[in-house]
């Protein structure tokens, strides 16, 4: 079957179209490192993976890029606070991140981006902004003339410019119209900052991301992953400043995945009401939060919920007893569960076919694995069979990838 995924842009489910080297370049915006990632990042980077991982297995090549916002008012204050420089400080929640992701089984992008080191590319996105008559330079500060980006300006949250109600522009105020953004900030003493043309400052957030998936990616991303909050202003504003630089649609496909709420408020560190993946992984391995959070489908909000951890436990026991089973098996005589094995197969990779729904998966896997507890006994080849399907799963799910591994 064809790969069939929603498109935030379109709002409807198309068929992935590869090029003929049968490679997709893949982005997905990573976080701000200023304190440990949370579930919801754990929500949103799992269900990404799984979306390279599915890609994989149907015989695509995914470059995957992800970037680190290590500059940002947030870390320099929290990083004063704590009497750290503030890369220095961003430094030690990277590596903190990049260890919760590979308790989660979460496989590494071919590059990680920083923007403190793409100040030079940040820049030269800037000058091209400018250069193009996108943008205009005020006192330090350079912005986007977001009215000029006839093309891009709500593609993905569907507004017109009429549509949105800003706020007067106060005396004070550099801008030319409310909707504009700033590419590029004047730094103060106490903050990063590099040298420009318009003296020292940094990159505002939206060309940071640009800047660094163009420099990976080319001039045009095949998909591109974030949480459903970025969509305005952030996504539609790197789709903007790619129309002002190339001209071009900045990417093919837009995938957004839903909230991870507590107490019905989606789970932020901004917002301080989150847990932790490394207060999580404490009481449970990275296999059973894994494939909770895999229960629902990425593009749906789902609260909090700690009684998932204990029944997914008792979902991948089964499934390792299930395994064991399978591998056991010696017989020549049928058992009866070459029917559940057929099932499973057309029922899993039909979800995963319909925009990766893991949670059609997930549960058509657990009703498989309750038909192989109750089958009396299999035959060889059915056990070869049972295996086979539990490593296709661990290779699309990332769960599991130790028993599958010691599969005959």
């Amino acid at each position: 079957m064809t790969i069939r995924v929603y498109n935030t842009k379109s709002r409807r489910k198309q068929p992935i179209e590869a090029p003929a080297d049968r490679e997709l370049r893949m982005y997905v915006c990573g976080p701000t490192v200023y304190d440990h990632s949370h579930l919801g990042h754990a929500r949103s980077y799992i269900a990404f993976d799984v979306v390279r991982r599915y890609l994989e297995f149907s015989g695509y090549r995914v470059d995957h890029v992800q970037n680190f916002t290590d500059v940002e008012d947030v870390i320099t204050k929290r990083a004063q606070a704590a009497g750290m420089e503030p890369l220095a400080y961003a430094e030690k929640y990277i590596r903190a991140y990049l260890e919760d992701m590979d308790a989660l089984n979460v496989k590494r992008a071919r590059v990680y981006a920083r923007v403190s080191e793409h100040i030079p590319d940040i820049l030269r996105a800037v000058k091209a902004v400018l250069a193009n008559g996108f943008a205009y330079a005020v006192d330090g500060d350079v912005y986007f003339r977001t009215r000029k980006a006839k093309h891009s300006f709500g593609i993905l949250t569907h507004q017109k410019f009429d549509d949105i109600v800003a706020d007067p522009l106060p005396p004070e105020s550099k801008k030319e119209d409310p909707l504009d953004f700033a590419v590029w900030k004047r730094s103060r003493p106490d903050e990063p900052g590099w040298d420009s043309p318009w003296g020292r400052g940094r990159p505002g957030w939206h060309v940071e991301c640009f800047a660094m998936a163009s420099k990976y990616l080319g001039s045009q991303i095949d998909l591109h992953g974030g949480g459903k909050d970025l969509k305005f202003p952030h996504h539609e504003s790197e789709a903007m400043i790619c129309e002002a630089v190339y001209g071009t649609e900045w990417t093919r496909y837009w995938l957004h995945n839903g909230f991870l709420t507590l107490a019905s408020e989606k789970m932020s560190k901004s917002l301080g009401n989150f847990v932790t993946i490394r207060d999580i992984l404490k009481d449970w391995d990275g296999d059973v939060v894994r494939l909770c959070l895999l229960k629902e489908h990425y593009r749906k909000d789902c609260e909090y919920d700690a009684d998932c951890f204990k029944i997914t436990n008792g979902n991948l026991d089964a499934i390792h007893a299930a395994i064991a089973k399978a591998r056991a098996a010696t017989g020549d005589h049928a058992g009866g569960i070459a029917g559940a094995i057929q099932r499973v197969r057309e029922t899993f990779f039909a979800a995963m076919d319909d925009d990766f729904n893991t949670s059609d998966a997930v549960f058509a896997l657990i009703e498989f694995t309750e038909a192989v507890a109750e089958v009396g006994s299999m035959s060889r080849e059915e056990g070869r069979r049972v295996l086979q399907m539990y490593a296709d799963a661990s290779r699309v799910l990332g769960v599991f990838d130790e028993e599958v591994a010691r599969a005959p």
